[in-house]
């Protein structure tokens, strides 16, 4: 089996994701390492580990789908499965889904749920699946199975990518990730996958993600943008059932009201008025739309004006609320 592991600048945690590699229960596997053209110490940390089966392959800087897929093209494995050069593999990762594989044929990919954790503190932050906390509290993996195309459009990309593996036939029948997304790719991959294959899963963490400063500073335009490609993308080439449509227009439209949001507080008025427009064309009625339209107008200043003077006035008339249940109790 192949895992795959693209990297750019992440030397500092390149090695503890290598070593939890070579630290698995299960051990007939490679590495494929596809620098993406690093200026730090990345070709040393990979020459310090002296085993045949990791292979370093370095090109010019293209970006992160562009090097997943110089490794899927190079991978020689039946199974391929993937990390971030910043996550570690729990001991039982590998084993444990090349079992499922191996005991269902019928299988394409197998999915499982991951930690997320601070790497100054190495505290746990949340968990993928059923966390308060976490980024999809209210999902159930066990009940998206029979429906999974419905699960990551109404969610967004519940299985990740990292987290996952897949017959090598997967990608054979569904290409690779598409590196004309801006943003959002490993959603897209999944997406196709779920539609041609079936999935599994496996209930348990088997995968820890870090949390640190260069993955939490992803561009909200960049992020936004790769939505809407993806979102488009499937209303072209999908045929999807009413209630899928449905979901995806419901989610095509949160991210217009969000990134209208966003850009407009943080004074880049064209963009915000531009996601309106988007937004209303796609929901006429939606008076939040056409707020942020006029707002993004009058010019952020009075946006934070207006923002501030909403903020005061239900601080004003919180105490209003406590003052008068004082007197109440008072008397």
């Amino acid at each position: 089996m192949s895992i795959v592991i693209p990297t750019y600048n992440y030397g500092r945690f390149l090695g503890e994701a290598i070593q939890s590699v070579l630290d698995q229960t299960f051990q007939d596997f490679e590495i494929i390492i596809v620098d993406d053209g690093s200026t730090d110490n990345t070709m040393e940390v990979v020459s310090s580990f002296q085993d045949v089966r990791i292979r370093y392959i370095y090109q010019d800087h293209r970006g992160a789908s562009a090097a997943q897929n110089v490794a899927l093209y190079a991978a020689r494995g039946e199974y391929i499965t993937g990390m971030g050069a910043d996550d570690v593999y729990l001991p039982q990762s590998l084993e444990m889904k090349v079992k499922l594989l191996d005991s269902r044929p019928d299988v394409g990919m197998v999915c499982s749920d991951a930690l997320f954790f601070d790497n100054n503190t190495g505290a746990t932050l949340s968990q993928l699946w059923r966390d308060p906390k976490g980024l999809y509290p209210g999902f159930d993996p066990v009940k998206a199975v029979p429906q999974p195309l419905k699960e990551l459009i109404h969610y967004g990309c519940v299985f990740l990518v990292q987290a996952n593996m897949m017959r090598r036939q997967v990608f054979d029948v569904v290409g690779y990730f598409d590196e004309s997304l801006p943003s959002c790719e490993d959603w897209d991959l999944v997406i196709r996958i779920v539609q041609r294959f079936r999935i599994e899963i496996i209930d348990m963490v088997l995968i820890k993600c870090r949390r640190h400063g260069a993955n939490l500073s992803i561009h909200p335009e960049k992020s936004y943008l790769g939505a809407v490609a993806i979102t488009d993308k499937l209303l072209r080439t999908v045929p999807l059932s009413r209630e899928e449509l449905k979901l995806l227009k419901e989610r095509l439209l949160s991210e217009h009201i969000h990134y209208g949001r966003e850009a407009l507080l943080s004074g880049r008025e064209a963009a915000a008025r531009k996601a309106s427009i988007a937004g209303i064309k796609l929901a006429p009625r939606n008076i939040e739309l056409y707020f942020y339209l006029v707002l993004s107008f009058l010019g952020t200043r009075r946006v934070l004006a207006l923002r501030n003077w909403r903020q005061k006035l239900r601080r004003h008339t919180a105490r209003r609320k406590s003052m008068v249940g004082a007197s109440s109790i008072g008397s």
